[in-house]
């Protein structure tokens, strides 16, 4: 995964509009965009592209049959690449492509992907270190048996442009001790419908980041998947 995705991405919206207007009207099991895939798919695999050529992403869960064309455009992987993969419908699934610069998110066919299995019992040292999502953090040290971790995050970003954030960037964290469970691990914060909670997945050498929306200021969000540095 440390390759650069080659992407095509065009600045025309496509597939009848934006990955937000794509997603309306949609079940939450077939939303696939970048900023929502780790909240947004209820299972999470590994798969490397196989068989010829690029594989193409698309906004479509049905791979937008209606107007294959639409889609063409969206952006592609190459075989030998590996994803992370959400959840399926009909012959496609949803699958995110890490990078260094983030990554992206699509439907892409199924029949040219060939499963990899997930280490659901990875070691904690697994874990430790820094992981980042653009200027998102989180740092997991080991305590025993425990794993300790403390989480920074930031909307627009972590250095927004004064026109943009003149207050500067809302902000947002979490800090916590915690038993993984096989290759998941929780961190909670406070107490009642307030409090702050956040679910982290090991699946490979990336970890796939969620939360229940109370870990910060607004539109702060944890959600991503995280890269180790």
């Amino acid at each position: 995964m440390e390759k650069v995705a080659r992407f095509a991405l065009i600045a025309a919206l496509i597939c009848g509009g934006s990955s937000a207007m794509a997603a309306e009207g949609q079940s939450m099991d077939l939303v696939c965009a970048n900023g929502s895939f780790a909240s947004e798919q209820s299972t999470f695999g590994l798969a490397k592209v196989i068989g010829e050529g690029h594989l193409n992403f698309m906004l479509g869960a049905d791979g937008c049959t209606s107007k294959p064309t639409d889609c063409t455009g969206w952006g592609y992987v190459l075989p030998g690449d590996v994803l992370i993969t959400g959840n399926t419908h009909g012959t496609h699934v949803c699958a995110f492509y890490p990078n260094r610069k983030g990554g992206s998110a699509g439907w892409v066919e199924q029949a040219r992907l060939s499963l990899i299995p997930v280490n659901k019992s990875p070691s904690l040292k697994a874990w430790a270190g820094l992981w980042k999502d653009g200027d998102d953090t989180i740092s997991i040290r080991l305590q025993g048996a425990q794993l300790v971790g403390e989480g920074h995050a930031f909307w627009p970003s972590e250095n927004p442009p004064a026109n943009v954030a003149p207050g500067g960037p809302n902000v947002g964290d979490f800090n916590g001790q915690s038993n993984p469970v096989g290759n998941v691990v929780e961190f909670s914060e406070g107490d009642g419908n307030d409090s702050c909670h956040v679910t982290l997945r090991l699946i490979g050498d990336v970890l796939v980041v969620s939360d229940n929306g109370n870990c910060g200021g607004m539109n702060v969000r944890f959600n991503g998947v995280y890269r180790h540095r």
